[in-house]
């Protein structure tokens, strides 16, 4: 009998409906969850706390750590808007130009598509824009702020005063068509070697889960609102239709291709140093 699981949790309505479905007796006896946002878990990663987890795309490209897997088929995806990754902004994107902006310490993986629509999207200069690490608060005295995560989704319906908001999935979308990965299930090397069947059972259950859960995501959206987990300004029908509109759980062709090319434009920026090659385990069915 193979040891159990190390498994990241991303503490986000964005995951919900993947973490209660893996609550089946069946297969939740076979991991631990460790539960953070998407840096906390990044970092737990790379100090080998977990062995797996739904972790920031651009964590490959980044990271020292040259031992990771990707499990194929499966991601945190947006095919056109997000509402989950949002810059608050008193100007105008375009305006942006001589601006101070704060970034959340929550994300990797947003701070580096924000850069890219600003810089290569948009065109603005690198060189005239602060950008500092904050939270967000409405009485802050910074032009914009990004934000992820379910305070996201609360701005998103009810927008502070003064705020314009920005869906950064909605905007990778209209320039490139499209989708973006901001999050890519992550094992690392070892984990594989020493747990590999329960690596390929998690596989065989999340898309087994993926595939199940458009019919049962009304059913769902009631009882994530009434988990006491769970602090959010969403009635039912808003975080159905977010599930239903906004992500995709997906890692296809078209997802893929997404995220190449954030790669690339993040290369192109000086952003990294490298473009990472993925090696996925379990071999994609089309391997």
């Amino acid at each position: 009998m193979q040891a159990q699981l190390n498994l990241g949790q991303i503490s986000y309505l964005n995951c919900w409906p993947l973490y209660h479905q893996l609550q089946d007796p069946a297969i939740s006896q076979s991991f631990t969850l460790k539960t953070g946002h998407p840096a906390e878990l990044n970092q737990d990663l790379e100090n080998g706390e977990i062995d797996i987890s739904p972790s920031s795309s651009i964590l490959p490209a980044v990271s020292p750590i040259n031992d990771y897997f990707v499990m194929p088929d499966i991601a945190i995806t947006s095919l056109s808007e997000v509402r989950s990754v949002i810059l608050l902004s008193r100007r105008p994107l375009a305006q942006l130009n001589g601006s101070s902006i704060t970034l959340t310490s929550h994300s990797l993986t947003s701070i580096f598509l924000l850069k890219i629509i600003l810089f290569h999207l948009q065109k603005l200069d690198p060189e005239n824009i602060i950008f500092t690490t904050q939270e967000f608060t409405p009485k802050q005295t910074e032009d914009a702020s990004l934000i992820i995560g379910d305070q996201a989704l609360k701005f998103f319906h009810n927008p502070p005063t003064g705020f314009r908001i920005y869906d950064l999935g909605q905007i990778w979308y209209q320039f490139t068509g499209l989708p973006f990965v901001y999050a890519l299930w992550i094992g690392r090397q070892t984990a594989r070697k020493e747990k590999s069947r329960a690596l390929i059972e998690l596989h065989r259950r999340l898309t087994e889960i993926i595939a199940e859960i458009p019919g049962k995501l009304a059913e769902m959206a009631a009882l994530a609102l009434a988990d006491k987990n769970i602090t959010s300004t969403l009635n039912a029908s808003q975080l159905l239709a977010y599930w239903q509109k906004a992500i995709s759980y997906k890692l296809d062709q078209q997802a893929l291709a997404g995220l190449n090319l954030f790669y690339q434009y993040a290369s192109d920026l000086g952003l990294i140093d490298k473009i990472p090659t993925l090696a996925f385990f379990p071999q994609p069915d089309n391997s």
